[in-house]
């Protein structure tokens, strides 16, 4: 079977049949025992999950009903007398899914990304490149963007969403590694509009405009970011970014694209690499934190 998760909630058995249930508390269910394949979940983190913290006196009765009807929604009429347990089994108070390697995109998803970050740790850049472009197409819209969530959901969420976006500053620098900072420029800055409080993003934004010749503007991004900062969190921006800025402000030689001829300074400005390739250990500061 296929499980997705990393957009709307969608089940499909091996002969492509969908088996996706419809009802929202069954499809809540769902993907709660989906994002703990293989574990236990117990009756009371269920319960947890659909009603917070005001469950009604009913609330373990409801649940038993829910796994019925959705024993029923992912097997139809297969399960019966003499049957196998099914993927959906009873265990130690509670109910555990149990899925086969892959069948849960997001697990496909955290593999590829591992695989890539061990890729740009190899210094293999345009392979990582394709490597997070594939990871990121896993994506088909907010994860369980059509499920109700309640605070068990919305936690295992917001961890996913939160390596998702760490995930694609990995993917931007490898491709400023790589000199594409015209492609991606158009992306930086929606990226910042949307998150214009992330550091790396922001010192990605500023480093393409830097090598467009566009000084000012990478200026007045560091100079938002700042402003930013000391609004909504009280703090400033971090040693790294502010060097970044004076090195911009000097119009430091590290900061050019990548040559294939020369040796030049790393982002950090503090070691020296001859760029033959875009392949080897990671030496740019903004670029290496992978």
């Amino acid at each position: 079977m296929e499980f997705r998760v990393l957009g709307p909630l969608s089940v499909c058995d091996d002969e492509g049949r969908h088996r996706t249930p419809t009802a929202p508390k069954q499809r809540q269910l769902l993907s709660l025992l989906a994002l703990n394949a293989n574990h236990v979940v117990s009756v009371a983190q269920i319960v947890e999950e659909i009603w917070e913290y005001r469950p009604p006196s009913s609330a373990v009765a409801a649940v038993h009903t829910y796994v019925m009807q959705l024993r029923r929604s992912l097997y139809g009429a297969r399960r019966g007398p003499g049957r196998s347990p099914g993927r959906l089994q009873t265990r130690d108070q509670g109910y555990i899914l149990k899925l086969n390697p892959g069948e849960l995109d997001l697990d496909r998803y955290e593999q590829q990304v591992r695989a890539a970050r061990a890729t740009l740790e190899a210094g293999e850049y345009a392979r990582a490149v394709e490597q997070l472009r594939a990871a990121e197409l896993m994506w088909k819209g907010p994860m369980l963007v059509d499920v109700p969530t309640g605070p068990l959901l919305r936690a295992a969420i917001e961890v996913v969403e939160r390596d998702r976006l760490d995930a694609v500053p990995q993917r931007l620098g490898a491709e400023l590694r790589l000199g594409r900072h015209h492609e991606i420029l158009g992306e930086l800055t929606a990226l910042v509009h949307q998150y214009g409080t992330h550091e790396d993003l922001v010192a990605h934004l500023m480093l393409a405009l830097y090598r467009l010749g566009r000084q000012a503007d990478a200026l007045m991004a560091y100079h938002r970011l700042r402003a930013r900062l000391r609004e909504e969190l009280g703090t400033k921006p971090s040693a790294r970014l502010q060097r970044l800025h004076t090195h911009m402000l000097s119009g430091h030689p590290g900061l050019e694209p990548p040559s294939n001829t020369r040796c030049r300074q790393s982002l950090n400005l503090l070691t020296e690499c001859t760029v033959s390739a875009p392949r080897g250990p990671a030496r740019y500061d903004w670029l290496a934190r992978v």
